[in-house]
């Protein structure tokens, strides 16, 4: 049966079977074993996204490997929860507003304009999300939730690392050669019809101060969506930097969180500058009003800042400066977007113009896999699928964040600060068509129930 139960975090795994054996000799292992090839399955799943690629279903659909994936472990998750007569559900805020953001996207195909137009997101929606209830279950064993939280540091500093060696690249070989082999090579991490879409019309260069210079994005199909997975995972990364006391652990959080900020600082995408700057400051107000200091937080940011200012000077001080600047060229149209979005709004504030048809709303000459959107994800759900739903969307960021707020474990604060840089970077960009993005947040309220259940966290050497 569906249980639908208040979370409880434990030490151990919550399916841990004490049956004995039919020949007495010990508990039966069996189900243990299976439980953990589903954590296990799961696990694999975060490490790939920085690499994941795409299969060419056929002539203009494409299919990344994660969105089979997730059907797979969520299938394997529902035998295992079958065999034990019970579905687990987390009774929480979040898992009820993630229902009813599933329930008002589907709703939209139905009083939408046209609902084949959404069938394509509606999919991808129904086979992302279930990572979430099997997250949810499987954080309830308290060494899989920091074997995940390391995962997700991993997978973002293989991320960054991919992207820091790609921006490097044009320095040895030119901007020519580089983007000649990240042409050939995008349709196998993008799918073929997607990669050459983008390889046809790339945002990987950017022209500061009357220089060009190419961005970091890695394996990711812009650097906008590069830099929201890196940026959600490096958070997550502070916040295990600041729990963990094993030395050898600590030094090398330490690191990938570098690794990461850097590869932030060259994806030169100013959303995600802004983003940082958001959940950093959080969390260093979070963490001095938590240890009695909030008075240095002031003093502390202010040396923050000037050092920034100091160390990133030129090229990097000049993109941030632009972010501010509504006349530039991107920040015009960005504008304009917004106040199209509003107006879609107004016009149909019940349940949009119905997922998938905003472009063809805005230009209807537009193809299936037109750029065109809001650049901002809640006025894009709300213009899509009803402003009821980005209210949604909006308050399952907000119960998130303010679930840790309180809580004095700094693993919760880092995913907590992790949130608020979503929030932010989300006004200028729409983050949850991007498989990887969207698996990686959909962990993270996950792990957030979890985390802020006041369970005893386990320390691992």
């Amino acid at each position: 049966m569906i249980h639908p139960a208040p979370y409880e975090s434990t030490g151990v795994s919550p399916w841990r079977n004490t049956r004995k054996s039919s020949k007495g000799n010990g508990p039966d292992t069996t189900a243990a074993k299976s439980w953990c090839g589903v954590q296990y399955f799961f696990l694999g799943i975060i490490f790939l996204l920085p690499f994941q690629f795409a299969l060419n279903v056929s002539e203009n659909a494409d299919l990344v490997v994660t969105r089979i994936l997730i059907p797979a472990v969520f299938f394997l998750w529902l035998i295992r929860s079958f065999a034990k007569r019970e579905i687990w559900i987390a009774n929480r805020a979040e898992t009820w507003l993630i229902v009813s953001f599933l329930f008002f996207s589907a709703l939209s195909l139905v009083l939408g304009l046209d609902w084949e137009k959404g069938l394509r997101k509606f999919l991808y929606l129904f086979s992302i999300f279930p990572i979430y209830f099997v997250g949810a279950d499987l954080f309830r064993d308290a060494r899989f939730k920091i074997r995940a939280i390391r995962t997700i540091w991993i997978s973002g500093f293989l991320a960054a690392s991919s992207g820091l060696v790609q921006f490097a690249l044009p320095f040895f070989f030119g901007f020519n050669a580089t983007l000649k082999i990240w042409k050939n090579i995008a349709p196998f991490f993008l799918g073929s019809s997607f990669g050459k879409l983008v390889a046809a019309n790339p945002s990987w260069l950017v022209n500061i101060s009357g220089g060009t210079w190419m961005r970091a994005f890695g394996f990711f199909p812009d650097p906008h969506m590069f830099s929201f997975f890196v940026s959600l995972c490096l958070f997550v990364g502070l916040g295990y930097f600041a729990w963990e006391k094993n030395s050898s652990w600590k030094i090398l959080a330490g690191l990938g969180a570098i690794f990461m900020f850097l590869a932030i600082v060259f994806s030169f995408s100013r959303g995600a500058y802004l983003g940082v700057m958001a959940g950093s400051l959080f969390f260093l107000v979070v963490f001095l009003k938590r240890s009695g200091n909030l008075g240095k937080a002031v003093a502390v940011g202010a040396v923050f800042s000037v050092l920034a200012l100091i160390f990133f000077q030129g090229a990097v001080q000049n993109r941030l400066a632009s972010a501010f600047n509504p006349r530039e060229g991107s920040n015009a149209e960005r504008i304009k977007n917004w106040q199209q979005a509003v107006e879609i709004i107004k016009g149909y504030p019940l349940a949009g113009v119905g997922l998938g048809n905003y472009s063809s709303y805005v230009d209807p000459t537009s193809s299936e896999r037109s750029s065109i959107y809001a650049h901002n994800v809640f006025l894009d759900v709300a213009a899509e699928t009803g402003l009821l739903n980005g209210v949604i969307l909006l308050a399952l960021v907000a119960a998130g964040i303010w679930r840790n707020i309180f809580s004095r474990n700094m693993l919760g604060l880092g995913i907590a600060s992790s949130l608020v840089y979503f929030s932010v970077h989300g006004i200028f960009d729409t983050p949850i068509w991007s498989p990887q993005v969207l698996v990686i947040f959909l962990v993270m309220l996950a792990l957030n129930l979890s985390l802020s259940s006041g369970a005893k966290m386990t320390k691992q050497t």
